[in-house]
């Protein structure tokens, strides 16, 4: 089992029918952000994270067999 971090939070909200959108935070400041975005069909699932304020978004694409 892994320690937890002290003052680490997380919080997700709905944007919509089929995105999820997940907020990490360190002692109340945001650290990372994560998108999760279903498509139309219920084929492809497309996650984006951002692990901070300005970095590039690191992108992963599932696609169901």
């Amino acid at each position: 089992m892994v320690a937890p971090i002290e003052g680490y939070t997380s919080s997700a909200r709905r944007v919509n029918e089929r995105t999820l959108e997940i907020t990490y935070k360190v002692k109340g400041k945001i650290g990372d952000t994560q998108t999760m975005e279903l498509s139309s069909d219920l084929n492809t699932l497309t996650m984006t994270r951002h692990t901070g304020p300005k970095s590039d978004p690191y992108i992963e694409v599932f696609e169901r067999q």
